[in-house]
């Protein structure tokens, strides 16, 4: 018992030794190693987040919301209409593309989604003209004016080959592309802008793929309006889709491989 309680006050003292010792000459762990201080102060550190791209997406993503909880039986019916006959006929007796709240908000959609990942785009292969902001507006512009004189080509070709119906039904048809490919859209630009854990190729080549498939089925679509009508020239009809929806594909894709590659 002695020899334990002996062994026990030895150790007391030595750990009150290492306890008590001089510590000032000890070596520093803060000290020895490669990091330089470069300041005194604390630095507030800046990340390279774009707030202008995150106003853009909460301004579309309100936009999306007050519309779905405001109309949406009408957004249910924009997106059925598009490939159902039946519904693109009631949503053109309704006047859908002409004043309606639903048809202009969306349309606001469809020109920001698309914009923003056009621009996001064309970010990441680094083609950026000058001021961000003013190249995101030139792409903006650039959308607004091509949909809209398209638009006003089908309508002026379907009064010179007085097919004014047919020309009215797939002047619907563009409209609404247009109205589901910005919904679409939406949920991919926001993978581009906030998720970095994934290649931001995953999804351009998604947004590619969503624009390419409603692209034919809308083609398909002005196909079967102009088959389906007796009134319509095939020859109108060739002449249409080799101007107005296969050379502009042909020289997007042709500008997309020059300026990328």
């Amino acid at each position: 018992m002695s020899t334990l309680a002996a062994h026990i006050i030895k150790s007391h003292d030595s750990v009150s030794v290492s306890v008590n010792a001089d510590t000032s000459t000890t070596t520093s762990l803060f000290e020895g190693h490669l990091l330089h201080k470069t300041s005194e102060k604390p630095q507030i550190h800046f990340t390279d987040f774009d707030f202008g791209v995150a106003s853009i997406l909460l301004f579309s993503f309100v936009l999306f919301v007050w519309l779905y909880a405001t109309n949406r039986k009408r957004l249910n019916q924009v997106m059925k209409a598009f490939y159902i006959t039946r519904l693109t006929n009631q949503s053109s007796r309704e006047e859908l593309s002409l004043g309606n709240r639903v048809a202009i908000f969306l349309s606001i959609l469809f020109v920001v989604s698309f914009s923003l990942f056009l621009y996001l785009t064309a970010e990441y292969y680094g083609y950026m003209e000058g001021n961000e902001v003013l190249f995101f507006f030139k792409i903006l512009i650039t959308i607004c004016l091509a949909y809209g004189i398209k638009i006003l080509l089908v309508r002026f070709f379907g009064f010179i080959f007085q097919n004014q119906k047919e020309s009215g039904d797939y002047s619907l048809m563009i409209f609404l592309f247009c109205n589901i490919l910005g919904l679409f859209l939406l949920p991919i630009v926001v993978c581009m802008a906030f998720i970095k854990d994934v290649s931001p190729l995953i999804f351009i080549y998604s947004g590619i793929s969503v624009f390419v498939l409603l692209l034919l089925i809308r083609v398909l679509r002005g196909v079967m309006i102009g088959a389906n009508s007796i009134r319509v020239s095939k020859f109108y009809l060739f002449l249409y889709l080799c101007t107005l929806e296969i050379l502009p594909f042909v020289i997007i894709v042709k500008l997309f491989m020059k300026n990328f590659n």
